[in-house]
C-alpha cells in the first residue's frame, strides 16, 4: 500500500481561512476561546465542542482520546468521565492534562495545556441524574477501556444497566466531572502561504503574558 499517494490526494490547507489579528486579540485567552468558538459554529465547523483529549499515567505514558466539551468557566474546561475509566485513573495519579482543538473548515487549532480538577460528589451526582438513560447505562458498567470478552457481554452488561437506570434513575456511581485549569493556551491559524499565525498566552503571577510564535 503506498500511503504517500493516498495522502497527496487529500492536500492540506485547503480551506477560505480567516484573519487573525493578533494585536486586537483579547488579554484573557478565555474572551479568545469564547470568541474562536462561537466563529466556529457560524462558519459551520462540524462538531466545534470536540477534541482531543490527552492524559499520562503515574508512570509517565500518555494516551489521548477523542471526547466533547461539556461546559466553560471563567477559569477552566468542563468535561465528564467515568473515573474508573483509563483517563479517570490517569488524572488520579497525574493532574497534567492537554485538550486539542481542530477546526479543519477554518484552518484553526487551540492548544491547552493545565491540570484537572475532580467536582464534588453532589456535583456529579446532578450531573448525572440529567444525563441520557443510555449514557446512564454506560456509565454504571463502570469498565471503559477494560479488555471485552465479547459482544455479547456488552450487550449482557448493558441490559442489566439499563434494568437498574429505569429502576432507579439516580443510581450514581462513579460518573465525574473534572475541571481542566489551563497554564498555557495557544491559538493557531493556518495560512495557505504557510506563514501561520500562533499565539501564546501563558499563566502568570497576576493574569496572562502573550507571546508570539513562530508557525
Amino acid at each position: 500500500m503506498d500511503i504517500k499517494k493516498l495522502i497527496y490526494k487529500s492536500p492540506a490547507l485547503a480551506g477560505d481561512y480567516p484573519d487573525f489579528k493578533v494585536e486586537t486579540a483579547p488579554d484573557d485567552p478565555f474572551e479568545t476561546f469564547y470568541e474562536w468558538f462561537g466563529h466556529a459554529v457560524e462558519a459551520g465547523v462540524l462538531e466545534p465542542s470536540v477534541f482531543m483529549f490527552s492524559t499520562v499515567d503515574e508512570e509517565g505514558a500518555p494516551s489521548s482520546r477523542i471526547v466533547n466539551l461539556r461546559d466553560m468557566e471563567d477559569d477552566g474546561f468542563i468535561i465528564g468521565s467515568n473515573a474508573e475509566s483509563r483517563k479517570g485513573q490517569d488524572m488520579e495519579s497525574n493532574k497534567s492534562v492537554a485538550m486539542t482543538f481542530y477546526w479543519r473548515e477554518v484552518g484553526r487549532q487551540i492548544r491547552i495545556t493545565g491540570h484537572a480538577e475532580a467536582a464534588p460528589e453532589e456535583v456529579n451526582r446532578n450531573d448525572f441524574i440529567r444525563r441520557h438513560p443510555a449514557s446512564k447505562a454506560l456509565s454504571l458498567t463502570a469498565k471503559q477501556s477494560f479488555e471485552l470478552g465479547s459482544m455479547e457481554e456488552l450487550e449482557r452488561e448493558m441490559r442489566e444497566a439499563a434494568r437498574l437506570v429505569e429502576e432507579n434513575p439516580e443510581a450514581f456511581k462513579t460518573w465525574t466531572l473534572y475541571k481542566v485549569v489551563p497554564s498555557e493556551m495557544e491559538f493557531f491559524q493556518a495560512r495557505k502561504d504557510l506563514v501561520h499565525t500562533r499565539l501564546k498566552y501563558v499563566r502568570v503571577d497576576d493574569g496572562w503574558e502573550k507571546l508570539l510564535l513562530w508557525p
